[in-house]
C-alpha cells in the first residue's frame, strides 16, 4: 500500500519526508489566511475612507480618527500580504541577468535570494519583536486621536515577517530538492505548483 506522501492530487512527485509535505500545507494555510485578513482590511479601509469623505464634505462634520486608523490598516495590509506574494513568486524581480541563465544557475540565484530573504526576515522579525515588547511594556500609546496601544498595530510587522520567513524556508527547501534531484526523477518543485 502506497504512502499518502508518495502521491498528490496534482500528480506524482517525490516527497522526501512528511515534514516537507506538512510544512507546505501549513505555509499555504497561514499565507492564505493572512491574505484573507489583509483583503478584509482593504474593504474596511475603503468603508472608513468613504465614511470620512461623506462626513467631511457632505455633512461638514470631519472625523479626526479615520486617517490614523487607515494608516495603521495600510501597514497591516502590506505585511499580511507579503508571505502569500512570496509563496506565489509575485514579488517584483529584476531578471536582467537571471533570465539569460540556464535552469541550474537560475535555481542557484533563487537559492541565494531565499537565503537573503530568510536572513533579512529573521532580523526584521526580532527587531519587530523588540519594538512590540517595548511598546507593550511601557504601555506606549499613539499620539493621534485614536490613542491606540502601539503594540497592536506594530504586531502586524511581527506576524508578516514571521509568515514571510516560513514561506521563504518552505521555498528554500523546494529549491534545494530540485537542485539535488537525481537524473530522470521528478522533483517537488517541478511538479508541485506552489501558487495553487
Amino acid at each position: 500500500m502506497a504512502s499518502k506522501f508518495d502521491k498528490s492530487e496534482r500528480g506524482d512527485f517525490l516527497v522526501c519526508h512528511p515534514f516537507i509535505f506538512y510544512l507546505g500545507i501549513i505555509d499555504k494555510f497561514l499565507a492564505r489566511l493572512a491574505m484573507f485578513l489583509g483583503s478584509a482590511l482593504v474593504i474596511v479601509s475603503v468603508v472608513i475612507v468613504f465614511y470620512s469623505v461623506l462626513m467631511r464634505y457632505v455633512l461638514n462634520v470631519p472625523q479626526t480618527w479615520t486617517d490614523e486608523l487607515v494608516s495603521y490598516f495600510l501597514v497591516s495590509i502590506a505585511m499580511l500580504g507579503v508571505a502569500e506574494t512570496l509563496r506565489r513568486n509575485d514579488h517584483i524581480t529584476v531578471d536582467l541577468i537571471s533570465s539569460k541563465l540556464g535552469s541550474k544557475h537560475k535555481k542557484a540565484v533563487d537559492l541565494w535570494g531565499m537565503v537573503a530573504v530568510i536572513g533579512v526576515g529573521i532580523a526584521m522579525f526580532f527587531s519587530s519583536f523588540q519594538m512590540v515588547a517595548f511598546s507593550f511594556n511601557v504601555n506606549l500609546i499613539s499620539d493621534g486621536y485614536v490613542e491606540a496601544p502601539m503594540w497592536i498595530p506594530q504586531s502586524s510587522l511581527l506576524v508578516g515577517y514571521g509568515f514571510l520567513v516560513l514561506s521563504a524556508i518552505n521555498r528554500l527547501i523546494h529549491i534545494c530538492l530540485s537542485l539535488s534531484k537525481s537524473t530522470g526523477s521528478k522533483s517537488v518543485s517541478d511538479t508541485f505548483d506552489m501558487s495553487n
